[in-house]
């Protein structure tokens, strides 16, 4: 950039943006390989990200600054039609690895333990008082919920690992690993921004996020049915997406009563959420395989 007349420097939405003789500019620390991966992604034809303006031997990354006013259903829409088509272009196939295999089912194992025992924990505290604060009434008022979606999380776990244990390869993808409507820009030729975190891996992990990051304010059914028809998943990442969408952070009531009650609600939100955009899909899933056995 050292041949840039650089006449303001100011923060949009946390990125740090350059304005010069040449336009604007954001200005990121450098991470990962960008050139290495944005030269995987064109070899295996997907041209949806902007290419760096400076070296690669550079200690920071310089991308042109578009601003996107897009509505976020609309945006939303693009996002998946792109992420579906990552996923299509970058697909490949490995042996399955029995002992990672395991070891991420007793990860995942010990997190719904855990998470079990917290509640209960949390339970017999606040049961204890003898007046509940308005965080802890809505809590146990909802605490069925929360051992209802650790259950299903559980079942789907120990349906997945014994379908594991019965396949030889298994499917990874490319991911994003952060696809939101913050990294992503729609103008003339969309693309996601922000690769730091970028890697193969199980599709399921990148619609998980979308999903944890946009639950509240956009409509998923349609978004995942849509993702669906263009990259649909196999049974066993069926029941790893739903295992890792049933497993929801831990409520810390460690603030007021204000704001705990706050992220006491947002927390049953989720899991309500959750269930039922669960419930829905295995509706649907049943429904495709009833017409393909009467076809």
């Amino acid at each position: 950039m050292s041949n840039f007349d650089i006449y303001k420097y100011s923060y949009i939405k946390g990125n740090k943006i350059i304005e010069t003789s040449k336009g604007k500019f954001v200005i990121t620390p450098k991470c990962n390989d960008k050139m290495k991966i944005f030269s995987y992604l064109e070899q295996r034809d997907f041209p949806f990200f902007l290419p760096m303006e400076n070296s690669s031997r550079d200690s920071y990354e310089v991308y042109p600054y578009v601003e996107d006013d897009m509505e976020s259903s609309d945006k939303a829409v693009d996002l998946i039609h792109i992420l579906s088509l990552l996923h299509i272009k970058t697909t490949t196939y490995r042996e399955v690895v029995m002992d990672s295999i395991k070891e991420m089912y007793e990860e995942l194992s010990k997190e719904i333990d855990d998470l079990n025992s917290y509640y209960q924990q949390l339970q017999d505290e606040i049961e204890s008082h003898i007046y509940m604060a308005p965080d802890e009434y809505l809590l146990i008022r909802n605490i069925s919920l929360l051992y209802e979606n650790l259950n299903l999380a559980r079942g789907y776990l120990e349906e997945w690992y014994q379908t594991k244990k019965d396949a030889t390869q298994e499917r990874v993808v490319f991911l994003h690993k952060q696809p939101c409507l913050h990294h992503f820009v729609d103008k003339k030729t969309p693309y996601f921004t922000n690769w730091d975190l970028s890697e193969k891996g199980y599709p399921v992990y990148d619609f998980l996020y979308f999903f944890k990051n946009h639950y509240q304010t956009l409509e998923m059914n349609s978004l995942f049915q849509m993702y669906q028809s263009k990259f649909q998943y196999t049974r066993d990442e069926f029941l790893l997406f739903f295992c890792l969408l049933l497993l929801n952070s831990s409520i810390s009531l460690s603030y007021g009563h204000y704001k705990n009650t706050i992220l006491v609600h947002q927390h049953i939100l989720y899991s309500y959420k959750v269930k039922e955009f669960i419930l829905k899909q295995n509706q649907k899933n049943q429904e495709t395989n009833e017409n393909k056995f009467h076809q």
